[in-house]
């Protein structure tokens, strides 16, 4: 009973100390989308080497998407013609920190842990990169035109207008679980792991980090849910730097989408992505070692910040993220018997199967690319059976409806 009574209160630390920082970034995140769209970003990342390379870091590092998240965008990248290190850095910075991460990790592990998570994320995505790049220099990048008749526009209003379902079931929809299995995860360290465990048993900064590399990058888990593990794990005396290579290594890569960064930069450009996460990860969890070590660890992991947040701020904080937390799983139950009850082949109906849907946001990604067409309506995505079925008024614009999923990343 007792080890069930300090999970709760450890889960419940973790919850309530992330939850009003969390809320706050996907606000953030929420104006971003609206300032600055895919098709932005799109427009924004030419083929110039280092420019395309600079733009795709700096844009990747304030976009909340998750590593799965992130793919089906960065192969709307490619096919737009960005070349191969370009997107290679954008799938690198985009998933390793967004708005939200960063406020969790300012809330959990302290504004110079934030700050040196964000530089680690800028100069990892950026190496990576710009060594792609020059292993690829002088091959033709391809291009795929992005624009086709008949298809309605996304203005300022429109985005603005669904902020708020935008970060309920795209943002926090894609992360929900994940996050909800990383607070449980740093729950069971704080209670079954002894606080000494790294002095006492891996008392090796080396093979520390190499453990943390070792189990970052197989792992899907978001930059979100691996900060409050991270967190947890420095309580029980990890060192500092092989807590950045876990929180580098484990968003930006994972043995689920392997297969996919191989497909849209190929097996070369990938073998470099990986070496560079590994070895760029190392050095600065070297660096950051050193740093706290000279300046005192209390400088990394400050807990004395909390204080500037007044008690009730945090306590509407977690009745905010609870509530996302049951708005979404209402939702996701309700839907789904929704789903099987609408979802059904009919003469007016159009169904297609579409591949690489993996998540929330790639949901409403493929509904907003449906939907983009003229004369579409009732637009349906199933996620489990990786099919969409919509009405459209003319048939023969259904060759446009699988361009603009195409080309918003997905396989039809």
């Amino acid at each position: 009973m007792s080890y069930i009574v300090s999970f709760i209160y450890e889960f419940i630390y973790f919850f309530n100390e992330m939850a009003i920082y969390l809320v706050l970034g996907y606000g953030v995140a929420g104006l971003l989308h609206v300032l600055f769209p895919d098709s932005f970003i799109r427009r924004q990342l030419g083929k110039g080497s280092f420019g395309s390379v600079l733009k795709s870091t700096l844009f990747g590092i304030p976009l909340p998407l998750c590593s799965c998240g992130v793919i089906p965008v960065a192969t709307s990248l490619r096919r737009s013609g960005a070349s191969k290190g370009s997107v290679a850095s954008f799938l690198i910075s985009t998933p390793q920190v967004g708005a939200d991460s960063f406020m969790i990790t300012y809330s959990l592990i302290g504004w110079v842990f934030a700050l040196a998570r964000i530089i680690a994320s800028l100069i990892t995505a950026f190496f990576a990169g710009m060594v792609i790049n020059i292993f690829d220099k002088g091959k033709q990048e391809p291009v795929i035109d992005m624009n086709t008749q008949s298809v309605k526009g996304n203005n300022y209003r429109e985005r603005f207008s669904g902020i708020i379902q935008y970060v309920q079931f795209e943002l926090f929809g894609s992360i929900a679980k994940y996050l909800l299995i990383g607070l449980i995860i740093a729950g069971l360290i704080g209670v079954f792991m002894p606080d000494d465990f790294f002095e006492t048993y891996l008392d090796n900064t080396f093979l520390s980090m190499l453990l943390m590399l070792v189990i970052g990058i197989p792992m899907y888990i978001c930059a979100a849910a691996s900060t409050p593990i991270a967190a947890s794990l420095l309580m029980k005396g990890l060192s500092p730097g092989a807590a950045l290579i876990f929180l580098l290594a484990g968003p930006a890569t994972n043995a689920v989408n392997f297969t996919a960064v191989t497909k849209i930069i190929g097996k070369q450009s990938t073998a470099i992505y990986l070496s560079s996460i590994a070895l760029i990860s190392f050095a600065l969890g070297y660096v950051l070692n050193f740093f706290s070590a000279y300046f005192g660890v209390d400088n990394i992991i400050m807990h004395h910040h909390h204080d500037v947040i007044p008690f009730w701020l945090k306590i509407t904080g977690s009745i905010i993220l609870l509530t996302m937390f049951i708005w979404y799983y209402v939702h996701l139950f309700t839907g789904k018997r929704a789903m099987k009850k609408e979802i059904k082949p009919k003469n007016d109906f159009t169904l297609l199967n579409v591949k690489g849907m993996t998540c929330m946001h790639c949901v409403s990604s493929v509904k907003k690319a449906v939907e983009s067409v003229e004369g579409t309506s009732a637009v349906h995505v199933d996620l489990e059976g990786q099919q969409v079925q919509f009405s459209i008024s003319d048939t023969d614009k259904i060759t446009q409806v699988k361009q603009q999923i195409i080309n918003a990343g997905y396989e039809v």
